[in-house]
């Protein structure tokens, strides 16, 4: 596991943005359901992702909770039974308290922080701030971007236009078609269809296994596969892509 991560260059690949989701993902379901399958140079190498999360959180002011919720879940995984001597798990327990405490002493910006005349997002016209809202397809982050402000939190819980683009994105018509009633709301809805059907899992970028030589890589860099020409490829998931390297 850790050659793969080293390969694929996972802990790099966190600065970019067409990338940090699909890994954030991976990261998540290793955390939650398999550091006991994990050796505990696997677990380092896992570490290590987690430090380059952190600090493109703490240095960009990004995914602030996304960095901490990965760290205290592999903080809370070490207190179980895991691979490695004590000495090694203790070192594991301080270095993601290290980290959490590097993203929990880390305050976003806010309005007040702004140069006094600078121009800020909330000064967008309402309609703009309607339409860059719409864009979010993560109902996480929509959630999120209303804590930050009235303004946006105004936004969110009362343009029913939102929501609506979320279930559109998500979910099929005919999906809809069977959870949307006149007494539920948008935003209601969302959460029902949620909750049956699951959303889709939706990444820039994504890791492809070549169907000739087996090589995985990034699809927007491509590889140098043996084959004269260009040899199909298939997507891979996160849970895929971990079960590749747990059960294979």
């Amino acid at each position: 596991m850790s050659e793969a991560f080293h390969r694929l260059d996972l802990a790099r690949a966190v600065s970019d943005v067409r990338r940090f989701n699909y890994i954030c993902k991976i990261v998540q379901i290793l955390v939650e359901e398999k550091i006991q399958n994990l050796s505990a140079t696997a677990r380092k190498a896992l570490l290590t992702i987690l430090n380059a999360i952190v600090l493109r959180s703490a240095v960009e002011d990004v995914h602030v909770t996304t960095a901490r919720e990965l760290v205290q879940q592999f903080s809370e995984a070490l207190e179980g039974h895991v691979c490695g001597s004590p000495s090694i798990i203790s070192a594991h327990k301080i270095a993601a308290g290290n980290l959490l405490d590097m993203v929990s002493d880390r305050q976003p910006r806010t309005e007040a922080d702004a140069e006094e005349n600078c121009v800020t997002f909330l000064d967008l016209p309402r309609e703009i701030l309607s339409m860059i809202l719409r864009k979010i397809s993560d109902h996480r982050s929509l959630l999120e971007v209303a804590a930050a402000h009235d303004t946006l939190q105004a936004i969110v819980d009362r343009e029913n236009s939102l929501w609506q683009s979320l279930c559109q994105f998500h979910f099929q018509p005919y999906q809809i078609e069977q959870k949307k009633t006149p007494e539920k709301t948008w935003r209601q809805t969302f959460f029902d269809l949620k909750r049956h059907f699951g959303i889709r899992e939706v990444y820039a970028d994504l890791i492809h296994i070549c169907c000739h030589c087996k090589c995985l890589f990034w699809k927007q860099l491509g590889h140098p596969c043996v084959r004269e020409e260009t040899a199909p490829s298939v997507r891979v998931t996160p849970r895929q892509f971990v079960d590749m390297l747990i059960y294979l």
